[in-house]
C-alpha cells in the first residue's frame, strides 16, 4: 500500500512538472493567475492565433484531471480558476527567481507557513 502511495505521488509530482513545461498549459496557468475566466477569455489570452477553441479545452481538461484548475457552472459556461487546494508557491517562487514578477500565482498554500 506504502508503495502504491509513493508511485501515485510520483506520478502526480511528474504530471505537476510536465504541466509547466509545457507552452500552452502554462500560459493558461497565467491566465488564471489573476482570476477566474471563461473558455473564451483564457483563448482571448493564450491568442485565437496560436491555438483553438477545442486545443484550450482540451489543455484545460488535462489540468483539471489533476487538479491543477477548478470550474464552476455558469449555464452553457465553464468558468476556470486555479485550484485552492494546490500550494502554488513554486511557481511564484520560480517567477520571482527568473524575473522577479511577484504578482503572479499569489495564491499560496498555508501549508507549512
Amino acid at each position: 500500500m506504502k508503495q502504491e502511495n509513493a508511485q501515485l505521488a510520483d506520478k502526480r509530482i511528474m504530471q505537476f512538472f510536465s504541466s509547466l513545461a509545457d507552452e500552452t498549459r502554462l500560459s493558461i496557468l497565467l491566465s488564471l493567475s489573476d482570476g477566474a475566466k471563461t473558455v473564451n477569455q483564457i483563448h482571448d489570452y493564450v491568442g485565437k492565433d496560436k491555438l483553438s477553441l477545442s486545443a484550450i479545452s482540451h489543455q484545460l481538461r488535462l489540468l483539471s484531471d489533476i487538479d491543477m484548475v477548478n470550474y464552476k457552472r455558469n449555464g452553457k459556461e465553464k468558468i476556470f480558476e486555479l485550484s485552492n487546494d494546490f500550494c502554488w508557491c513554486i511557481v511564484r517562487d520560480v517567477f520571482k527567481h527568473f524575473n522577479g514578477d511577484l504578482k503572479k500565482f499569489n495564491k499560496c498554500c498555508s501549508r507549512g507557513n
